[in-house]
């Protein structure tokens, strides 16, 4: 599925062959959430045998959430793996974004399975004594999940930084997987039946090998390493990371790709951080990074040394022209930093002589906040059918600077092209929003928005 072309960028899928995989894997995992909660049913526990009318119909509503709680955390591990088949498929971004979903479906079906198998046995809570210890452990579990989940979704509100959210929330994922699953084995008598039995091992095994291949995962990358060789400006507040392989070996990878990348040096932590590789394939005796400082670890991209060793995990994302129709014209609608994969999409047109018209509206704040404004005028000559908007919101006095970007705007903006036009967007998360919603309002097809979201 990643073997590579002459020019040292991996094959893609079709747009059809992704939907096909995707549908199959739907229907897979339909199928399997289907047997799950078809369990209480077919293997009754002796709590439901003595339960009548409503009542049974609570209880085995409870027993069924249960179950469709434990296939949505199976499948949150699977979405946490980064295997690269699913990133050909579906594109990291997205697989992320709806692990953020599941854990919020989680932590309500677990507040409310409780609820439904206590209703029927006319109680709230539970009675102090040792034989409940199984309840217990899914009080705890329930609270963990919760916490996780609200930890997650409002770490910037509660100013959770993420060095420190990381590991507590992957310490925190490992014990829901061990608690869920003592809980299961203990709690109801359907599990003591065989054939459950049997395949609560089988996915508590599977669960198993996921969670060691999540916890390893910085051990496989770490068989290639990279040094720094130089580290330069490139605009107000943001550096150009360049790094080249200590192998000889650079990963292939598609123009926008990202990739995850740990600094071993004295002046940063060690966590990995996912940013653009803004370089291009077709030049691959070097990968370039270009970070602009927006946090505490950004702060210090600029104390790094020529030489200090980093790795990558990657690359990732299925963010690029080259997975869009082809020969239809690009517009490209960047915020800020946000330049980084139309940089790395529009260096390697030019060395293609790629032919297409493409339009690029870029915000900044100010003009020093442009990056490489050198290399971008470049282009303009490269790239025959180039064209490049400068949107400056806290200055004015250009002909080109018309301030900020609102639908009317983008509309006068995008007059005379095509509505089939590929539309890719990359900007801060609000900005992403108005700009997708601008877009389809104007008649752009929702099948060719591309929107390079992305957020731990």
């Amino acid at each position: 599925m990643q073997s590579v072309t002459p020019e040292g960028v991996p094959k893609i899928l079709s747009h059809r062959l992704r939907l096909l995989l995707g549908f199959l894997i739907g229907i897979t995992f339909g199928l399997v959430l289907a047997g799950a909660i078809s369990i209480p049913f077919y293997f009754e526990s002796s709590s439901i045998l003595y339960k009548f009318g409503f009542n049974r119909h609570l209880l085995r509503s409870g027993q069924v959430l249960g179950m469709v709680a434990g296939c949505l955390l199976l499948l949150q591990i699977i979405l946490s793996t980064r295997l690269k088949c699913l990133d050909r498929i579906f594109g990291l971004n997205r697989l992320f974004k709806f692990h953020r979903i599941t854990g919020i479906m989680i932590a309500c079906l677990v507040i409310i399975h409780p609820i439904l198998l206590f209703l029927p046995e006319d109680r709230i809570f539970i009675p102090l004594q040792l034989r409940y210890w199984p309840e217990f452990v899914g009080l705890f579990l329930l609270l963990l999940i919760t916490a996780t989940v609200i930890s997650s979704h409002w770490r910037d509100r509660l100013r959770f930084s993420f060095h420190r959210w990381r590991p507590i929330h992957r310490s925190a994922a490992v014990v829901i997987v061990t608690a869920f699953w003592v809980h299961v084995l203990s709690v109801s008598s359907t599990f003591e039946q065989k054939l459950p039995k049997m395949l609560a091992f089988c996915a508590m095994g599977l669960c198993g090998l996921l969670v060691f291949w999540i916890l390893t995962r910085t051990l496989r990358s770490r068989r290639s390493s990279f040094l720094v060789s130089a580290i330069e400006p490139a605009g107000e507040d943001a550096v150009c990371l360049k790094i080249v392989s200590t192998t000889n070996h650079m990963p292939a990878y598609l123009p926008g790709q990202f990739g995850f990348i740990t600094i071993f040096s004295p002046h940063i932590s060690k966590e990995e951080h996912p940013f653009t590789i803004s370089s291009t394939p077709s030049r691959p005796d070097a990968l370039q990074f270009v970070i602009r400082s927006l946090g505490d670890w950004t702060s210090k991209i600029n104390r790094l040394k020529t030489g200090e060793t980093m790795f990558i995990d990657g690359p990732y994302g299925l963010f690029s022209h080259m997975v869009s129709s082809e020969n239809e014209p690009i517009i490209m609608i960047a915020g800020g930093i946000g330049i980084t994969p139309m940089l790395s999409m529009l260096r390697y047109m030019a060395d293609v002589d790629d032919p297409r018209r493409i339009l690029l509206i870029w915000s900044n704040k100010t003009k020093e906040h442009i990056v490489f404004p050198e290399e971008f005028r470049n282009l303009k000559h490269r790239l025959q059918n180039f064209h490049i908007i400068h949107v400056i919101t806290r200055a004015s006095g250009d002909e080109n600077e018309i301030g900020r970007l609102d639908q009317t705007r983008l509309e006068t903006l995008l007059k005379g092209w095509r509505r089939k036009s590929n539309v890719f967007i990359c900007c801060p998360f609000e900005m992403m929003k108005e700009m997708t919603r601008a877009v389809k309002k104007i008649g752009f097809s929702s099948a060719r928005v591309y929107k390079e979201e992305f957020k731990l």
